[in-house]
Order: C-alpha cells, then structure tokens, then sequence
C-alpha cells in the first residue's frame, strides 16, 4: 500500500469510529425521545383523570343540591355532566400504548357516561355507579401513576445510554486518531523528518551521511533515492578531487621544472655573460667602455628580474629549506610588519608545502592592497596529519570571496588538495585566512 492508501486508511479509522459512535448515539437520543413522549402521555392521562374525578364529585355534589332543593343545582348539574364528557373524550383521545391502558380508559368513561345517564332517575341507582366511578378512577390513577414513573425510569435509562454511547464514541475516536497520529508519524512524519536533516548534511557537503531505510512506500522510495544520490554524489566528489589533484601536482611539476630551467640555465647564462662583459670591460677602448658598461648593467638587471621572475614561480628557500623559511623569508620581503610562528618538525609534501606558501603569499598582498593593514600574523601548524595555516590581519575586514580579491583562487587551490578554506572578515575587525590540508597523501582535510 503507498503513502496515500495508509494516509486515506488513517483518516478513515476515526471517521468509521466517530460514525459508529454517532449512529448509536442517534438511536439513543431517539429512545429518548419515545421514552420522554411516553412519560408525558402517562402525565396527560393522570391529569385528564384527575379531571375526570373533579367533574364527577361536581356532577354528585350539584345532584345532591338539587334533591336539597338548593337553587342554580340544576344548571350546575348540566355544567359539571359536560365538564365529565370532556374530561372522558380527553383521556379516549390519549395515545396510550401501555399493556391494557386503552381497556381501561374505556371502561372508566363507560362507567362516567352510565352515571351521568342514571344520575336523572334517583339518587340509588347514581350512587352506586358513582362509587363504581370513583373505584375504577382510583384504581385507573395509581395504575398510570405507576405507568408514568416506570417510563420516567426508561426514559432515565435511554438517556444514561445515550451519554454513555457519546463518551464512548468520543473515546474510541480520540484512541482512533492517536493510534492513526503514532502509526503515521513513525511511518510517514518521522522517516520524511529525517530525510529532511540528512539532506540538510548532504547540501553540507557530508556526503558519507546515510538514511536507514525505514519507510514504506513512496517514503521508502524516497529514501533509498537519497541514499543513491548521496553515494553518486561522492563518487563524483572523490573523482572531482582527485582530478583537481592530479591538476594541481602537475602544474606543480611544471613549475618546479620551469624553475629549474630558467635558473640552472637562462639564468647561470646571463650571469656568465655579466661576467665576460666585466671581463672584458679593461681591454675595452675608452671609447667603447661605457657602452660595454651599460650593457653589463643590462645583463644584471635582467638577471635580476629573472631571479624575481624564478622566485614567483618557486622560490628557492621554499625548494631548499621547507616552508617555515620560505615564510620568514616572504614575511622580511613584505611591505608591512609579519610574524611568522611554524611549528614544523619535518618537510611536508612539495605540493602542500607550494599551496601553503602562496596561501599565505596572496593572503599577505590583499593585507597589502585592500584590507588596510598595519600587522599581519601567521600561523603555521600540524596536528593530527593536518597543516592548519592561519592568516591574520588588522584591518578593515569585510572582505568577500565574490569581489574579485584573489580569494577564489585560494579557495579553489586549497580544495584541490582536500582542504577547506574559510574567511571570517567582520567589517572593522580586521580578516582570518584560514587553510586546513592534509599534511600528507591520502584523504581530504576534516578537521
């Protein structure tokens, strides 16, 4: 089942539960209901037979005014006979549907309507059904007096159900959901969270990071994807590196063999050729003598230039001595004060040890030329097997990979070897350099 199927699964258990709740909630409100109707039809008949009782005992009394020869007993008769229908058509009218209701609701208002008929023919007669009225009225009370509190009691009972159905339902939907929340987070919400923060290491460039794939469907897919391309990223990553290596060790090849060229050949040329001219300065005529002379000064200032020229492409301290005394004696050359501090017991790879010095050279011309620089400090060190060469200045900080100062081509030399570049220039804090490289073959720097 894909993530939709389980989504649409989840959202449906509660719904079906609520619903089921909500059906059997309804049909205890609706036993309510009948159950509440009963009691008032119950409360209507007591009421239309007490009636009924009242009407009589006025029927008896006007009748007994009437044989005392009391005045209006008549009139007060008639009146109170029709209040006895009235009452006796009522209690008919009632939908009682309790076992033998509706029998004797039509045996009392037989028993109404005979006494009414014999209470015009004599006092004997009207007497014995009015106590046969009064008997069966008393007994019709306390049977729908009965009737009404055993309705009252289901009517107590439906509405006990009826709560009782709702915090069911509302209990049994709330367990629902929570089941469904716990089921989709650690199948759905939890893998996708943790999708999202090893993606967050990938774009950090921790490409070793993996998923552990615990996902089902479309989440599982969605993992094992970002596993592949997190393992085709550092493939790519791993030859990216070791290409921008093999570039940077053969430039470095061709530098040291163009240094070598131009110094133990071009430039042991032009010193001879300075030497022979001096040479032969003193048989020179007087007149040619400072001709020959500016030409020798020519040759030593090319010379010079080529020396210069050999320094920039590999200075020679850096070839003979290592780099701690290619930096001191970059640092003696620069145009502002620089305290060198390398803690170097051995000789590094010729490559790092190039990508160190211009590091440290570039750094010092942007000191130089835009950071406004009165000091700069350098620090060189090896923990671990890692070169950590760390630049510092105190000038106007600010400084930005993207404005074209030469920090891009640091960066780019630095990383070829494996290393990691960072810049933290504040603006008016002045600006840290730092380079972390593997201080031998075989890995790019982590530290």
């Amino acid at each position: 089942m894909g993530l939709l199927g389980r989504v649409l699964v989840g959202a449906g258990v509660p719904t079906l539960v609520a619903a089921a709740a909500f059906v059997t909630m309804l049909g205890s409100i609706s036993d309510v209901r009948d159950a509440q109707g009963r009691v008032a039809t119950s409360q209507e008949a007591v009421i239309a037979a007490e009636g009924l009782s009242r009407a009589v005992g006025d029927v008896a009394l006007a009748q007994r005014g009437r044989l005392l020869g009391v005045a209006d007993s008549a009139s007060a008769e008639l009146a109170a006979a029709d209040r006895v229908r009235a009452q006796a058509s009522a209690l008919a009218e009632l939908a009682l549907e309790g076992p033998g209701e509706q029998s004797r609701v039509a045996d009392l208002t037989a028993a109404s309507d005979a006494y009414l008929r014999r209470s015009q023919r004599g006092a004997d007669p009207a007497a014995v059904l009015l106590a046969a009225v009064d008997h069966r009225l008393d007994a019709f009370l306390a049977q729908e007096r009965a009737v009404a509190a055993e309705q009252e009691r289901e009517a107590s009972a439906a509405t006990a159900r009826a709560v009782t159905a709702a915090g069911i339902g509302l209990a049994a939907s709330l367990v629902a959901l929570l089941l469904v929340a716990i089921y989709l987070t650690r199948t759905v919400s939890l893998p996708i969270r943790r999708a999202g923060v090893v993606a967050g290491r990938f774009a950090g460039g921790d490409l070793d990071a993996r998923l552990r794939v615990t996902g089902v469907g479309e989440v599982g897919d969605l993992q094992r994807a970002l596993n592949a391309m997190a393992a085709g990223l550092a493939s790519a990553r791993a030859e990216l590196t070791a290409s921008r290596t093999r570039i940077v060790a053969a430039d470095f090849r061709a530098r040291r063999s163009i240094e070598r060229d131009l110094h133990d050949g071009l430039q042991q040329r032009l010193v001879a050729l300075a030497l022979d001219l001096r040479a032969l300065s003193a048989d020179t005529p007087s007149a040619l003598r400072p001709q020959v002379d500016e030409v020798t000064e020519g040759l030593v200032e090319a010379t010079e230039e080529l020396r210069d020229f050999v320094h920039g492409i590999q200075p020679a301290a850096l070839t003979d001595s290592g780099l701690g005394a290619a930096l001191r004696t970059l640092a003696r050359r620069a145009a502002l004060p620089v305290e060198v501090r390398a803690d170097l017991a051995d000789r590094l790879p010729a490559d790092v040890e190039s990508a160190a010095y211009y590091f440290v050279s570039e750094a010092l011309t942007n000191a130089t030329k835009h950071a406004s620089a009165s000091y700069v400090e350098v620090s060189v060190t090896v923990v671990a097997g890692l070169l950590e060469v760390v630049v510092r200045d105190d000038g106007v900080g600010g400084a930005d990979r993207s404005a074209g100062t030469g920090l891009v081509g640091l960066a780019d030399r630095i990383e070829a070897l494996g290393g990691r570049f960072t810049l933290v220039s504040p603006p008016g804090e002045g600006t840290t350099l730092t380079a972390t490289m593997p201080g031998q073959r075989g890995g790019p720097a982590t530290g």
